[in-house]
Order: structure tokens, then sequence, then C-alpha cells
């Protein structure tokens, strides 16, 4: 057994520009790209001027319903911390939230009852509403399993099924007659 020559395998050399580099300058945009990419070289000004932008349909506004925010339950500290803010006057926020810290932190628990009311008031209301809106929807319950239009088409007894009882003078024997 010889063994066969090998042949060698062809090298494609890297594609050069005219003047013997491996990049070439863009005649639009003016940038350097490689030779062997010039073909998938995009411009920015050929993007430019094939994106047309689609002009947007007109959609109503959506108005957004004011009730949902606004009475979401939030914490006695969240409803202290409003009113501190509206009452404080220095405009930096970061020393507004420590200063309000402090205060809502010396405070008696009787000073604590007004937002600790509120905020249960507003508590209320929010799972009140959710209840509302959970019996809405257990009442508009659709029944998704609706029967095909060939139901009563090939059994005519369908109805009758419902209010059968069973026969305890069945004989088993007899099935078994029946069944050979």
């Amino acid at each position: 057994m010889a063994y066969q020559t090998r042949s060698r395998k062809r090298v494609n050399a890297l594609r050069r520009g005219p003047d013997g580099s491996a990049f070439q300058t863009c005649e639009s945009c003016g940038v350097s790209v490689a030779v062997a990419l010039v073909d998938m070289h995009e411009c920015e000004c050929d993007m430019k001027k094939g994106v047309k932008k689609m002009k947007a349909e007109k959609v109503e506004d959506v108005i957004w319903d004011a009730e949902k925010f606004k009475d979401q339950p939030r914490s006695e500290f969240r409803f202290f911390m409003e009113s501190f803010m509206k009452d404080c006057d220095s405009q930096n926020f970061f020393e507004m939230d420590r200063e309000g810290f402090k205060t809502w932190k010396n405070m008696s628990s009787e000073e604590k009852l007004y937002y600790q009311l509120k905020a249960k008031k507003v508590d209320d209301d929010h799972n009140e509403k959710l209840l509302k809106e959970s019996e809405i929807q257990m009442y508009s319950y659709v029944d998704e399993e609706a029967d095909s239009a060939e139901v009563g088409k090939f059994d005519k007894n369908i109805g009758s099924y419902e209010n059968d009882t069973y026969d305890s003078d069945y004989d088993s024997d007899q099935e078994d007659d029946r069944l050979t």
C-alpha cells in the first residue's frame, strides 16, 4: 500500500483594494470599510434616504381613571410624608425625607392616630372596590364549553340520561349472556 500524494488546499488570498490596501473608503459616506465587506456596507446616508417614517394614526387619548391611583392603599407614613412635603420649606428632597423620617420616629401614638385612621379608611375603600369588582366578574361568567351543533343529531335521548336512576333489579347474569 502506497500513500497517496497529498494535494495542497487552495487558499484564497484576501481581496485588496486598487491601491493594495485591505480597506477602501466609501464614496458616499467616506467611512473606511474592509474590502471583503464592501458589498455588505450600508451607508448612513442611504439608510436615512431609504427609511420612511410611517405616520401614526391618531388614537384616542387614554384617560386614566384618577380614582384607580388616588384610592390605592398606602401606609400611614406615606400620608404623613405627603403632608410633610407640602409644609416643608427645604428644596432638597433628601433633606426633606430625612427630616420627615426623624419627625415620624419622634411622634407619639396620639399624633400618628390621624394618619392611621386616614390610611385605614383608604384601605377599606380599596378592599370594598376590589370586592365589588370580583363580584361583577363572578356574575359575568360565561360558559366557555358551548354545546356543539351536532349534539342532538345522533343521540336523540341526550336529555333523558340526567334523570335515569340505577335499576337495582337488574340481573348481572343477563349482562353476561348478552356479551357472549
